[in-house]
Order: structure tokens, then C-alpha cells, then sequence
């Protein structure tokens, strides 16, 4: 089996969520959530609007995103 089968996407991306989980991680590991909740919202809110910014930065139009069509029609 191909990796790239496996993994849908670019490998951008993978590397993007893994960068989200790791700076997850850590503000659980430190505890700013129960510590400093105000600045760990406004953390949360900093790394959703840089992976939007960056996944919209990095797409292509026509990339696929998905194993199968969403519209059975489409199978045709």
C-alpha cells in the first residue's frame, strides 16, 4: 500500500496538524488553560486563524480532499 493513498493531502498539511497537536501538547502540559485562561483562548484563537490562513495560502484549486465523491452522481 502507497503512502499517499493512505495519507489524503499534501504533505504540508500533515505537517500543520501535527505543528497543532504538538502546540496543544504543550499549552496542556503547562496547564494554561486552567492557569491563564484568557491568554489560552486568545493562543487557540491565534493558532486556528494561522492554519486557516495557511491552508488557504497553500491550496490548489481541484486538490482532492477526499477518498471517494461526496455525490454518488459523481461516480459516473
Amino acid at each position: 500500500m502507497k503512502l499517499s493513498t493512505l495519507f489524503i493531502g499534501r504533505p504540508v498539511y500533515w505537517i500543520l496538524a501535527l505543528a497543532i497537536i504538538a502546540a496543544l501538547a504543550v499549552l496542556g502540559a503547562n496547564q494554561m488553560h486552567v492557569r491563564h485562561f484568557v491568554s489560552f483562548q486568545f493562543i487557540i484563537l491565534g493558532i486556528a486563524i494561522a492554519a486557516v490562513a495557511i491552508v488557504l495560502a497553500v491550496y490548489k484549486p481541484g486538490e482532492r480532499a477526499t477518498r471517494e465523491p461526496l455525490d454518488p452522481e459523481d461516480d459516473a
